[in-house]
């Protein structure tokens, strides 16, 4: 219970509204998305853009919230179709920091919202916490938003108490290249290092990771943790080539986790997304880790 309040507080601290954001007359309704996290937001508040940007790429790296069939693609993330999206009269125009600067322009177009970058030192479920919270006071949404903070923490809480036998494990999580040479693990605090954390399992990456808690290296670096399970996400055609390849190298052969069976896939997280993703992939973890292990 103790642990459960303290989130609680977390989830609901204080947020601060983009500087980038402009003041709108009342709710919008038609709202265009041009960033993968912008577009997994307003889905999960259940609001369905006209139209979105790499709509492909949605599908392909996030995948849910599901995205209707009729929702409209704008085109890539940096170039999204200016004069498909003048046709369209959006009420407002979400997108993160990063794009800001490149398409600060289509403020001639509608009202822009900027989702800001997370703080290092912020861990991620908090920080997408913030940002459904922010978005739902935006758009109107915000009894929703505030349903969505809460069914996270209760997932969490739920996966933790799920994943009880199985926390003496470490676990490698990550993605595989195509070429069958390198591996994308993800650690800190960063949404798939975070959620591990929260329900209590343990990260076998102990090197660095970047502000978005990934890091690329070598294959031969998941050996580091001779007990630790792999967690590879499942990307389609990437992962099949991944995997083909891998069965031919005797660096991953080599593997103690390969060799003792304790590698697992799940489909794939988004692993900068927002509150959808963190119940998704604490779930997942809870019905796809098996029985823990016993070593010695």
């Amino acid at each position: 219970m103790h642990r459960r309040t303290l989130l609680g507080a977390a989830l609901a601290a204080p947020f601060v509204l983009s500087a980038f954001s402009l003041a709108i007359a009342s709710p919008a309704t038609r709202i265009v998305a041009l960033d993968l996290l912008a577009t997994e937001l307003l889905l999960t508040l259940g609001i369905t853009p006209p139209a979105i940007a790499n709509r492909a790429l949605y599908q392909r790296l996030v995948a849910e919230p599901k995205l209707p069939a009729d929702v409209e693609d704008l085109g890539p993330l940096t170039e999204p179709n200016a004069e498909y999206l003048q046709m369209l009269r959006p009420d407002l125009i979400v997108l993160s920091a990063w794009q800001a600067g490149a398409l600060e322009r289509l403020g001639k177009i509608a009202p822009l919202h900027v989702l800001r970058s997370p703080a290092r030192d912020v861990p991620a479920v908090s920080y997408a916490a913030d940002l459904i919270r922010e978005l739902g006071d935006v758009t109107g949404r915000s009894a929703q938003a505030r349903l969505w903070i809460d069914r996270t923490a209760l997932a969490l809480a739920d996966a933790k108490k799920a994943l009880a036998d199985r926390s003496a494990t470490p676990l490698y999580v990550c993605r595989f290249a195509a070429n069958g040479r390198n591996v994308a693990i993800f650690a800190g605090n960063g949404m798939i290092g975070d959620v591990l954390q929260q329900v209590g399992l343990a990260n076998a990456w102990r090197g660095r990771v970047n502000a978005s808690g990934v890091v690329s290296v070598g294959i031969e670096q998941l050996s580091g943790n001779p007990d630790a399970r792999i967690v590879h996400f499942d990307r389609g055609a990437e992962t099949v080539q991944a995997l083909s390849r891998l069965e031919e190298s005797p660096l991953w052969n080599a593997l103690p986790a390969v060799r003792n069976g304790r590698v697992t896939a799940m489909p794939v997280i988004y692993p900068s997304g927002g509150v959808f993703s963190a119940i998704r992939f604490a779930r997942q973890l809870a019905a796809l880790l098996p029985a823990e292990e016993h070593h010695g």
